[in-house]
């Protein structure tokens, strides 16, 4: 997505008749750079969703993307990821030359895609702070009944935790 296309649909959400910045905090980041705890207050959000995100961002700034997301979540806040599974057809289609690292690969179109495995991503998780509620690979086949093809693709799933704050003066802890 360009800045401009970026701008763009910034412009749109914020132009919504729905939109209601008293609920809802419409802004354009670069989770791999920026701090978002500057535009987000820390440990306010519930719930953080990430469809297909981490894929597309380089494995060394991964880690960093994490504890961004870790940072703004409430204590007891859940991470909720769904991205490519290592296998995946489309992973085992590149040719020579996209394949950039272990798992690492380029589109034609420039794009990038990482494909996980279920312990990398727990690994990258609990490095970052969070607890792994459940982690697993889901299996789909997309069929393409014009051309008459059934292609396995191959997904993973996780849902992680922000610990508890433990109170260490008290006889009920809970994480």
């Amino acid at each position: 997505m360009t800045i401009v296309q970026k701008v763009r649909s910034m412009a749109a959400c914020l132009e919504n008749s729905l939109y209601d910045p008293t609920t809802c905090n419409a802004f354009v980041c670069d989770i791999t750079r920026e701090t978002i705890s500057e535009k987000i207050a820390a440990e306010s959000v519930d719930v953080a969703t990430m469809i297909f995100v981490l894929s597309a961002i380089h494995p060394n700034k991964m880690p960093f993307v994490l504890k961004n997301i870790f940072e703004v979540l409430r204590p007891g806040g859940m991470l909720l990821i769904r991205d490519y599974g290592l296998y995946d057809q489309a992973m085992l289609r590149f040719g020579p030359g996209h394949k950039l690292d272990e798992n690492f690969y380029v589109r034609q179109d420039g794009t990038r895609a990482f494909y996980f495995s279920e312990e990398y991503l727990e690994k990258l998780t609990t490095d970052a702070g969070f607890l792994v509620v459940s982690s697993k690979y889901v299996s789909r086949e997309t069929v393409n009944h014009k051309e008459n093809i059934c292609v396995p693709r191959v997904y993973i799933q996780g849902k992680f935790c922000k610990p508890e704050v433990v109170d260490l003066n008290s006889n009920t802890n809970q994480l």
